[in-house]
């Protein structure tokens, strides 16, 4: 084989910069272990966003209604994910976050907002998921007729 050809993809050696250079590559990949080392306690969570069948709901809202995930912060709490309901008028939303993160369908506080200038304001905590999002949806039906 002659060094114009490419080498088989059985051997072949990164090139991670523009030099290619082998010792580099084996540094990164050193660098690539370690982090992995200090990253092995971290787990995956699932969230509100992993279980909402969002193409379902939406085909159950009204035209000008968009629903999709997103991270907020209640106060001084860490960020959380929630799941949101966005009208075409400005500023309408209903959020829907779960009261335990780790538990997306468990228990879900559902607030509204129908203005920008206003603060979002608790309307229901619900016991699942489910009656969550039915609860969201008969909202925006009735936010879209008024």
């Amino acid at each position: 084989m002659t060094e114009d050809h490419p080498k088989d993809d059985l051997t072949r050696e990164r090139d991670d910069g523009p030099t290619g250079d082998v010792a580099t590559t084996t540094a990164n990949t050193a660098d690539e272990r370690g982090r992995s080392d200090l990253l092995g306690h971290v787990r995956r969570v699932e969230t509100i966003a992993d279980r909402v069948d969002f193409e379902t709901v939406r085909t159950e809202l009204p035209d000008g209604w968009e629903l999709k995930p997103d991270l907020v912060q209640f106060g001084s709490a860490p960020l959380a994910e929630t799941v949101v309901f966005e009208g075409r008028r400005v500023g309408r939303r209903i959020l829907l976050k779960p009261v335990d993160d780790a538990e997306p369908t468990g228990e879900i506080e559902v607030y509204e907002r129908i203005d920008p200038r206003r603060s979002r304001r608790v309307l229901a905590t619900v016991d699942s998921l489910s009656a969550a999002l039915r609860a969201a949806v008969n909202r925006v039906h009735q936010l879209d007729r008024g």
